[in-house]
C-alpha cells in the first residue's frame, strides 16, 4: 500500500482541502491518506467529504504525541507550532510502502501516481533541490557546492526511514543546529543536516517553485548561485516549466493566491487555482481566503524584480553568513 501525508491546522485546513482535491481528481493509483492534524475541529469534514468524492479513506494521525516528544527535547516551536516538524514522524506511524508528503501550499496538476515508483536508491527518501540560493549551505555547516533539498515534496520509503531511526535522527539533529541563524525555515534546514548524503533527487517537475517555474535554466543559476552539476539540466527545467505536475506555491504571502496579497505575479498559477478552489467549494464557502488588496499589480520587469530582491535577501544575509563562520 502506498500512502500520503499531509499536515495542517484549522487555519490551513482549506488551502490543505484544495491540495488534496487537485491531487485526487488526477490520481490513477490508489493510496491511503494520512492527515496529521493540530485542532481541525468541525474543518475536518473538508476534508472528509474531499477523500469521500474518490472512494478514498483518511486516517487523521493527532499532532499531540509528536508535539510532547519535540517539547520533551527542549524543540522550540516554529511559526506557532509544532506542524512543520510533523511530517519526519510519520514512519512512527505507517510502517510499509512509500509515503508521499506533500505542503498544503501545492497544487497537482496531474497524475502523479507514477511517483511512487521512483528508485531511491536505497536512501530514506527523495526531493526536489531547492531554488534558494547555495548560500543557505553555510548556515548550516554543509559546503556551498552541496546539494540542497525542499522539504515541500517528499517520498519516503517507510521501511527504509526504520532502519535509519529517522525520527531520532532528526531529533538528535535538531540540538546541533542553531534555529536563530536558519536560511529558509528550521524543518528544511534541519532535514539537509540529518539527512545529507541520504536524499535522492527527485525530477524538477515534481516540486515547481516560483523561480523554477518562471525563469530560463540560465536565468534559475544566475538567481540561486549554482550550475547544472549543483541543480538541473536546462533542458529539464524548460520541459519542467511546459507542464509542470506539482506547482508549489513557496515564497511567503506574495506568490499564494489565497493570501490577502494574493499572487503578484504568477497569473497562470494563480488563475489554477483559483479555478480549482472553485471547483471544490462552487457556493464560496471559504471566500474570503481569497480576497485580495486593492491596487496589487505585478513587476514591470520581474526578471530584474527577483535579481534585485535575491541581492537584498543576501545583503541581509551577511551577519548570519558571518555568525556561521565562526
Amino acid at each position: 500500500m502506498n500512502h500520503i501525508l499531509y499536515a495542517t491546522d484549522k487555519n490551513y485546513c482549506e488551502v490543505c482541502a484544495v491540495s488534496l482535491y487537485s491531487l485526487l481528481k488526477n490520481f490513477s493509483g490508489k493510496a491511503l491518506i494520512h492527515i496529521i492534524e493540530s485542532n481541525l475541529e468541525d474543518k475536518k469534514e473538508d476534508l472528509i467529504s474531499v477523500a469521500k468524492m474518490f472512494n478514498q479513506e483518511i486516517d487523521f494521525i493527532s499532532i499531540d504525541e509528536i508535539s510532547k516528544r519535540l517539547i520533551d527535547n527542549n524543540i522550540p516551536p516554529y511559526r506557532g507550532g509544532y506542524s512543520p516538524y510533523a511530517r519526519f514522524f510519520i514512519s512512527d506511524y505507517v510502517n510499509e510502502g512509500k509515503i508521499l508528503y506533500l505542503d498544503c501550499d501545492i497544487l497537482i496538476t496531474s497524475d502523479i501516481a507514477s511517483l511512487f515508483e521512483f528508485d531511491l536508491k536505497g536512501n530514506p527518501m527523495g526531493a526536489v533541490i531547492d531554488q534558494c540560493s547555495s548560500y543557505a549551505n553555510y548556515l548550516i555547516g554543509n559546503n556551498r557546492k552541496d546539494i540542497y533539498y525542499n522539504s515541500g515534496v517528499l517520498l519516503l520509503d517507510s521501511a527504509k526511514c526504520r532502519e535509519v531511526s529517522f525520527p531520532q535522527k532528526f531529533l538528535d539533529t535538531v540540538k546541533t543546529i542553531d534555529l536563530s541563524n536558519t536560511f529558509l525555515g528550521a524543518d528544511q534546514d534541519i532535514m539537509n543536516v540529518a539527512f545529507y548524503n541520504q536524499i535522492s533527487t527527485l525530477p524538477v517537475t515534481y516540486n515547481m517553485m516560483y523561480t523554477t517555474r518562471t525563469f530560463s535554466g540560465k536565468n534559475c543559476y544566475r538567481l540561486a548561485s549554482k550550475n547544472p552539476a549543483t541543480y538541473y539540466p536546462e533542458e529539464e527545467f524548460d520541459e519542467a516549466r511546459k507542464n509542470p505536475v506539482v506547482i508549489h506555491f513557496a515564497g511567503g504571502g506574495k506568490y499564494q493566491p489565497w493570501r490577502e496579497e494574493g499572487v503578484s505575479f504568477s497569473k497562470k498559477e494563480a488563475s489554477m487555482w483559483a479555478s480549482t478552489y472553485e471547483e471544490l467549494y462552487p457556493n464560496g464557502k471559504y471566500s474570503s481566503i481569497l480576497s485580495k488588496k486593492e491596487g496589487s499589480k505585478p513587476p514591470k520587469f520581474p526578471t530584474l524584480h527577483s535579481l534585485v530582491k535575491g541581492f537584498l535577501r543576501n545583503v541581509r544575509l551577511i551577519p548570519k553568513l558571518i555568525k556561521a563562520k565562526i
